[in-house]
């Protein structure tokens, strides 16, 4: 039981009282229950944590390595190559880093596609924070069979608290129209999130366009994979839509999931239909990619782009305010995931952080959810709770030491 005394909460100075894993009492009068560790909050504001919902997050173990190349290019020269060498070993220590990175930056919850999931599922889990992991698909996904999923969700129960899995194809170039429906209906089986890359380049667009006569999202759509996902089709990137597009999303509950700073260093693109998608119904999300495309995992950067951007390019400073991107990067991913997060309630899961006001970037403080999202850097997070225990406390991530200590072992055998 913790008990977070005189801390800001939107403005006004309360306490928070976190009891089992959720919030239990907010207010400026709760007594201390006298099993509770007290948390001094003053000089601080609490917030709700982050859901990055689009990473591979042992692909931190890529950071800095073959930066400044085309998409494809860079798939299939340098990282596809280099990813046959991938093992439990290399895995397990790879998604320690990518979480300690992500429990640093005040993201307790990520979406993540990509390879040996129990390994991945014991590392997360063993630090503390919440992941949905996608079974990567690739081709006629024959090999993805009921039996792999029951032997996977087998294999990640001791987790489940924390642990959930995903179905993951990569993208409609890299998997056959056989590969679309055949995973679409274990989805549908299990009723598992369906998480695939879609419309990241115009490439992609141009080719289905070609090969098909329609779009992606229309693609897909011929092929029932929407309405065999819907309300549980996560789109990453989706940054190349037509406004018939935007409606198919919209019209099926998609959840689409922005990752500007990756989209931007691979030239990607750099305009994403956010207030069409809005607009349409779509659950719009933040994502940062994995380490290899967007250089960090820090969600607060790519919030900062994701707002710059979309005042810049429609010349409106009013549009995507403060309070919606924190919506954004927040509760909205924590819906999509199916996790009562992602704001401060009572009655929420306790999924919060603590923000030092004394940092330089809030000095002074005029508007603290501007200062953190527009001026400050994820050091300025002093504390992170995940699922009513903290992950952080007064800036220390207690594994941090064990976790570096392995990484150059485990890369030298990745870059073999």
């Amino acid at each position: 039981m913790y008990y977070i005394r005189n801390v800001q909460l939107n403005g006004e100075e309360t306490n928070i009282l976190i009891q089992g894993h959720r919030i239990a009492a907010i207010g400026s009068h709760i007594p201390i229950p006298s099993n509770a560790t007290v948390i001094e909050g003053q000089g601080h504001a609490a917030l709700p944590t982050f859901a990055n919902m689009h990473t591979h997050a042992a692909m931190s173990l890529f950071r800095g390595y073959a930066n400044d190349l085309p998409l494809m290019t860079w798939l299939n020269d340098y990282i596809w190559p280099k990813e046959k060498n991938l093992d439990d070993d290399i895995i397990y220590w790879g998604t320690r880093l990518a979480v300690t990175e992500m429990i640093a930056c005040g993201t307790t919850a990520f979406s993540d596609m990509y390879f040996h999931i129990p390994a991945a599922a014991r590392a997360a889990a063993e630090l503390g924070i919440r992941c949905t992991l996608g079974i990567s698909a690739f081709g006629d996904c024959q090999d993805i069979t009921p039996a792999v999923i029951e032997s996977t969700l087998s294999a990640i129960e001791p987790y489940r608290e924390l642990v959930n899995l995903s179905i993951a194809p990569h993208a409609i170039y890299s998997v056959s129209e056989k590969g679309l429906r055949h995973t679409a209906q274990l989805s549908n089986r299990y009723g598992l999130l369906y998480h695939i890359h879609m419309s990241e380049t115009l490439g992609e667009v141009n080719n289905c366009l070609k090969d098909h006569g329609c779009r992606p999202y229309q693609w897909l759509q011929r092929l029932g994979v929407l309405d065999l996902t819907q309300g549980r089709f996560s789109g990453a990137h989706s940054l190349h839509l037509s406004p018939e597009e935007i409606q198919l999303v919209g019209q099926y509950q998609a959840t689409v999931t922005h990752n500007p700073c990756s989209n931007l260093k691979l030239g990607s693109g750099h305009f994403f239909p956010y207030i069409e998608l809005r607009d349409a119904g779509a659950n719009v999300t933040l994502g940062t990619d994995g380490s290899a495309s967007s250089n960090n995992l820090d969600l607060i950067e790519a919030a900062k782009f994701m707002s710059y951007l979309q005042k810049g390019i429609r010349q409106d400073p009013t549009i995507l305010p403060s309070h919606e991107l924190l919506k954004i990067m927040s509760s909205n991913g924590f819906k999509a995931l199916g996790i009562p997060a992602g704001t401060i309630a009572v009655g929420a899961l306790a999924d919060l952080l603590l923000v030092n006001t004394h940092h330089p970037a809030f000095i002074p403080n005029h508007d603290t959810l501007a200062n953190l999202l527009y001026a400050a850097h994820p050091d300025c997070i002093d504390t992170v709770f995940c699922n009513g225990k903290p992950v952080k406390y007064h800036g220390v991530i207690p594994s941090q030491a064990e976790t570096f200590s392995q990484i150059q072992r485990v890369t030298s055998k990745l870059m073999q």
